[in-house]
């Protein structure tokens, strides 16, 4: 009879779950949770910078394109200057208004493009944008600007 009786123990055990296996089961369900609604918040502020960044980057590639087509002394004459709400390459305001294009130029030369000179001397200019949204800087883009006005095009 002893057989039967461990038997009968043993299948009443195996039958459901402890109440301190269900308590571990829950508090591990619970961080899981608790980890995937952080990881969700953590994603939605990376892709909002991603935007940030792309959109920041369109806007410094406007001022550069206005830039391009521009004579240099017209582009030296940008330094110092803020749009806010930031433009676009053909001069009217982009849409969104949290968007700011500060502009700084140096003049420099062809052959030093790293050292600044008085503008009279200057056949090349560092143009530097920062973009900024909601008054923070997303985006700091450099680029130069060459005087192509003596080059003998055919």
């Amino acid at each position: 009879m002893k057989h039967t009786h461990d038997t009968l123990n043993r299948s009443r055990r195996a039958a459901g779950f402890t109440l301190a296996e269900v308590l571990v089961c829950t508090v591990l369900l619970g961080l899981a949770f608790v980890a995937l609604v952080a990881a969700y918040g953590y994603d939605s502020v990376v892709i909002q910078r991603g935007e940030e960044i792309t959109y920041g980057t369109f806007l410094a590639d406007e001022i550069r394109d206005a830039a391009l087509r521009m004579e240099l002394q017209d582009v030296l004459d940008l330094d110092g200057t803020t749009y806010s709400p930031a433009i676009l390459s053909t001069g009217q305001e982009q849409p969104q208004t949290q968007y700011t294009q500060q502009i700084a130029v140096m003049p420099v030369t062809a052959a030093d493009l790293n050292t600044q000179v008085a503008r009279s001397q200057a056949d090349a200019a560092r143009v530097t944008v920062t973009i900024s949204a909601y008054g923070k800087p997303v985006l700091v883009q450099s680029y130069y600007v060459f005087d192509l006005s003596a080059v003998p095009f055919q």
